[in-house]
């Protein structure tokens, strides 16, 4: 019995993930638009009973599909944070490297995270999550706190510590994942990695 039941559990979360990579695949190259649950269901080849069970709307797919995104980008940044043997440099140049490589690791649901954050299907609830406690810019923040109290970081207001950390890996990849070229991303890491820590290091 509780193999059994450990089975159904295990069917039923490959079955809901094959529903979110079909949704990613399509929301690519068509469009979030022009996708329909249908298509969705077509394509991961679940029954429209499954695909609703999981999924009450597109809407709600579409916001669960984000969530597992910013829950993988999470899971790549914060065991970053937990190098207290670390050089303070070191470290802030390894979450921009990280971040940069999370986006070229996963090319199609990193740019389903940029566009989510201004798509009027999701933008609302995209803003709301970003603001809760939970959101990576929190833990990136409450990580940062005690070294700008002690002036190991450069003191700004809280709302453009992640823009400054993360803006300009931001606008790159935002520009390379429309063209995808092949690049010397080892350089580019190590360039963004510089310019984040050129400006959150404690200025003279």
């Amino acid at each position: 019995m509780v193999e059994s039941a450990s089975y159904r559990r295990e069917t039923t979360a490959l079955r809901r993930q094959g529903i979110l990579m079909a949704a990613l695949k399509l929301f690519a190259t068509r469009g979030y638009t022009e996708t329909t649950m249908e298509d969705i269901r077509q394509l991961s080849g679940a029954s429209t009973g499954s695909i609703y069970h999981h999924f009450e709307n597109k809407e709600k797919l579409a916001l669960a599909l984000y969530l597992e995104g910013r829950k993988e980008l999470n899971e790549r940044l914060q065991p970053i944070m937990s190098r207290p043997e670390q050089p303070l440099e070191n470290t802030i140049k390894d979450l921009v490297a990280a971040y940069v490589a999370w986006f070229t690791d996963n090319p199609e649901l990193g740019q389903f995270l940029i566009q989510a954050d201004s798509t009027e299907y999701l933008s609302t609830q995209v803003q709301s999550l970003q603001q809760s406690s939970d959101a990576i810019s929190q833990h990136i923040i409450a990580w940062l706190r005690p070294m700008i109290d002690t002036g190991r970081i450069a003191f700004y207001p809280d709302q453009i510590y992640m823009p400054l950390l993360f803006g300009p890996s931001r606008e790159f990849l935002r520009r390379w994942l429309k063209s995808r070229q092949q690049i010397d991303f080892a350089h580019i890491q190590q360039e963004l990695g510089r310019a984040a820590w050129q400006t959150l290091r404690p200025h003279p």
